[in-house]
């Protein structure tokens, strides 16, 4: 296994793209390292107060898994996720770890 691993402060209710891309087998973590809820999208907008709709939620200290390949599918295999935190400045850290 290979990857990378990012670490990002968050400011309350300020999107940030991350890049969590994998196009090969492997695993996605995403662990809210934060306080305050951790909202997740796929658009800038989707995870603002203001605009928010399609967001997924990831509460404070909770490390998500994903299983990632060809046959289960990929989170984010050729763009970047979108992070905010809500209620408060926050942290998440993410570990994408794939196959050489």
């Amino acid at each position: 296994m290979s990857g990378r691993i990012l670490r990002a402060t968050l400011a309350e209710n300020l999107p940030t793209m991350l890049n969590v891309t994998n196009t090969t087998n492997g695993k996605l973590l995403i662990k809210n390292a934060g306080n305050f809820d951790l909202w997740i999208g796929y658009d800038r907008y989707d995870v603002t107060l203001a605009t928010g709709v399609n967001y997924f939620v990831i509460d404070a200290g909770v490390t998500l898994i994903f299983d990632q390949s060809n046959g289960v599918g990929f989170l984010a295999q050729d763009t970047g996720l979108w992070f905010a935190s809500q209620g408060g400045a926050g942290e998440v850290q993410i570990w994408v770890a794939n196959q050489v």
